[in-house]
């Protein structure tokens, strides 16, 4: 089996897992009000958020590692301070983010594990 076999098989797993339709029954919520709070986002909390970055977080699909951004924190912070409140007041998230790259982690002994799953 070549790779691209491989790839093929885990592509079609991860589409059967996270891919799937929303339930066709929603659940109820009774008798649940929903009060609007207004938040508003500070400095602060941008400068708390960069500074809680994981150092040993893998990229994301942009290339920017996350230790690169907690490292350059002071040069960065009002930019991506402006971005996060622009993203915040529109309510949008830039379609970018929502891009990810899932990679399987086999386990000790998982030699082929992807040929060896089955998902019904």
């Amino acid at each position: 089996m070549n790779t691209k076999q491989k790839a093929d098989i885990w592509k079609e797993c991860f589409d059967i897992l996270l891919n799937t339709e929303e339930p066709k029954e929603l659940i109820q919520i009774v008798n649940t009000e929903i009060n609007e709070v207004e938040v508003e986002l500070t400095i602060e909390d941008v400068k708390k958020a960069m500074r809680n970055l994981n150092n040993y977080k893998a990229a994301e699909t942009d290339g920017i590692h996350p230790g690169f951004i907690k490292r350059r924190r002071n040069k960065l912070l009002n930019r991506i301070y402006e971005l996060v409140r622009q993203i915040w007041e529109e309510e949008r998230t830039p379609e970018e983010w929502k891009e990810t790259i899932i990679v399987p982690i086999y386990k000790k002994g998982d030699i082929e594990a992807g040929v060896r799953i089955k998902w019904n």
